[in-house]
C-alpha cells in the first residue's frame, strides 16, 4: 500500500497580465498602470522589508510586509510572488523561523524574475 503524500502546488506564473486588464476593465487602463508602476517602483522595498523583518526575528512586522506584499502581486498578477507571500505568511503564523528564512530566500531569489517580467509586460498603449 502506498503512502498518499500531499502534491506540491503546481507553480505559478511569474507574471499574468490579465490581472491587470481585470483592473483597467473596473476602473480605468489609467488607474491599472499608475498601479503597475506603483508596485513595480515598490517592489525591491518590499521584499527587502521581508528580508530584513525575517533577519532580526520580528515576525509581526515580516507579517505585516508580507500581507502586504501579498495582496499588492496578487492585484498586479504577479502569481509567484503572491503564492510565495502565502507561503511565509504560513510559516509565520506556524512560528517556523526557519521555514520563513527559506520562503524570504526565494522571494529574493524570484525578485530579479518578477522585475523582469513586469519591465516587459505589455503594455496597453503599445
Amino acid at each position: 500500500m502506498q503512502k498518499h503524500r500531499p502534491q506540491a502546488d503546481p507553480p505559478q506564473p511569474t507574471l499574468d497580465g490579465q490581472h491587470l486588464r481585470d483592473l483597467a476593465e473596473e476602473c480605468s487602463t489609467a488607474a491599472a498602470e499608475a498601479f503597475a508602476d506603483t508596485y513595480t517602483a515598490l517592489l525591491t522595498q518590499r521584499v527587502d522589508r521581508i528580508i530584513r523583518s525575517i533577519g532580526v526575528g520580528h515576525r509581526e512586522m515580516a507579517m505585516d510586509a508580507a500581507l502586504s506584499l501579498r495582496t499588492a502581486s496578487s492585484m498586479a498578477g504577479a502569481l509567484r510572488m503572491s503564492h510565495l507571500c502565502s507561503q511565509l505568511e504560513k510559516a509565520l503564523v506556524a512560528a517556523d523561523l526557519a521555514a520563513a528564512a527559506g520562503v524570504a530566500r526565494d522571494i529574493a531569489l524570484h525578485l530579479p524574475e518578477l522585475q523582469e517580467a513586469l519591465a516587459n509586460r505589455r503594455r496597453p498603449d503599445r
